[in-house]
């Protein structure tokens, strides 16, 4: 689809440049152009070829002026990149802390903040630190509200905080609600039952023991 686009798009330009020399072969134009005392006299074709080289000079120097915000930008994707990898094979590792640490230096990049957030709160909640958990899924932005609503939901479940899982769905609404959602809806439906959701381990994520102080796995 993307060759036909770009098949057409040349035939369109082909097309128009025809079309313009067959005018400019009947009447080549004449233009004017009076700058401080200095007039330069040429046809139509050679003022727009001037117009041309005069875009393409201001683009090559606002490409020139902006590359240094480009490669910083770009370096500091890489590095973003590269520690949103390493945290999270940190926290396949069980390294939880060191997991934490690195997640949270991704998630200053906007791009990676929910994948980088989300597993941060994991190794929080790994180590037995509750707060911190939240506080990493509360410092997501609004426009990621469906994924800390969800998280919420996975790391209440976890614990066994029934009430506090179904409070954290209930954010999400009933407009188009994310495939996880129905899953954690089972699972709770299930845990009513049952009445039995402690020790369970939801999505790699292990009830913290209440007993345990905050920073001791």
């Amino acid at each position: 689809m993307t060759l036909f686009r770009n098949l057409l798009l040349w035939l369109l330009l082909a097309l128009t440049g025809a079309l313009l020399a067959q005018a400019l072969i009947q009447d080549a134009g004449f233009v004017l152009v009076r700058y401080l005392g200095t007039e330069i006299e040429t046809t139509l074709a050679g003022g727009l070829l001037m117009l041309f080289a005069v875009l393409a000079a201001a683009w090559a120097l606002w490409k020139l002026a902006t590359l240094p915000f480009r490669l910083w930008r770009s370096r500091r994707e890489r590095f973003a990149r590269a520690r949103l990898a390493d945290g999270l094979d940190a926290l396949h590792r069980g390294e939880h802390a060191k997991a934490e640490s690195l997640l949270e230096l991704a998630a200053q990049d906007a791009q990676f903040a929910a994948a980088a957030r989300v597993a941060a709160a994991r190794a929080a909640h790994a180590r037995g630190d509750r707060e911190a958990a939240l506080a990493h899924l509360h410092a997501l932005p609004e426009r990621h509200a469906a994924t800390r609503a969800l998280a919420l939901a996975d790391l209440a479940l976890a614990d066994g905080r029934i009430d506090d899982a179904r409070d954290a769905l209930a954010m999400l609404g009933t407009d188009n609600p994310p495939p996880r959602a129905a899953t954690l809806r089972a699972l709770l439906d299930g845990a009513a039952d049952d009445d039995v959701v402690i020790g369970t381990v939801v999505d790699g994520i292990a009830p913290v023991d209440p007993d345990l102080p905050a920073g001791g796995r």
